[in-house]
């Protein structure tokens, strides 16, 4: 039986690897159908990122160095990171917006490499793709294990941004990340007044945790 744990614990697992496998796309052919060019950008993924997840020769500086700079080529970082907001995205003063926009980039960087560092030559494969007007698509698809444990089934919510797709969220285990992420920075807000300081301490925090080799779980409230 599948429990609660188990669903929050392969969740956890498997998010990490699900989004660098999203940032990694290559070019696609512009005259495909949304749904041929959504597909096309997560299948060279699992070819091009699972190359940079297994390369052991590589610091940890050197993968985050890499990882972030597939992230602000592959990822809607901006709506992302305003998405997560909700009701506070009006609450920051420009120069704390600034900063909460640098420490979400670097908290996803250093907590995913983080993950990410034990996994070896898993394999993603698409399984098809959902056309939501010329501008979206959700691709679904399934990674693959050599260990042996059953596959996990992700979902990819694409955006067109500029002609090409981004990355906006991912689903893993019927769990939309950025969603989650939501629930937890408008929570860290509220629960201190509607400080918004408190959500930039709070991710911090994280980033510490991470530097100091923990796995700081993504949806961590303090």
């Amino acid at each position: 039986m599948v429990t609660t744990l188990t669903v929050h614990r392969t969740r956890r697992m498997v998010a990490p690897l699900a989004l660098c496998l999203a940032l990694i796309a290559g070019a696609v052919q512009a005259a495909a159908s949304t749904g041929d060019v959504a597909k096309a950008f997560v299948e060279e993924v699992s070819t091009r990122a699972i190359g940079i997840i297994s390369d052991k020769g590589a610091t940890k500086a050197e993968r985050e160095a890499q990882f972030g700079k597939l992230l602000d080529e592959k990822a809607d970082m901006d709506r992302i990171a305003a998405f997560a907001l909700g009701q506070y995205l009006r609450t920051p003063t420009p120069e704390q917006k600034a900063e909460y926009l640098g420490l979400v980039r670097t908290f996803i960087v250093k907590v995913y490499v983080t993950r990410l560092s034990d996994y070896n030559d898993e394999k993603l494969d698409v399984l098809g793709a959902k056309e939501k007007g010329d501008k979206q698509a959700i691709v679904q698809s399934e990674i693959k294990f050599t260990n042996g444990r059953e596959p996990v089934t992700v979902d990819w919510w694409l955006i067109k941004n500029d002609g090409d797709f981004k990355i906006f969220d991912v689903n893993v285990v019927g769990i939309w990340l950025a969603q989650e992420q939501r629930s937890t920075f408008t929570s860290v807000i509220r629960n201190n007044g509607g400080d918004f300081n408190a959500l930039l301490g709070h991710l911090r925090a994280q980033i510490e945790k991470a530097e100091a080799g923990e796995v700081p779980g993504a949806n961590a409230s303090n």
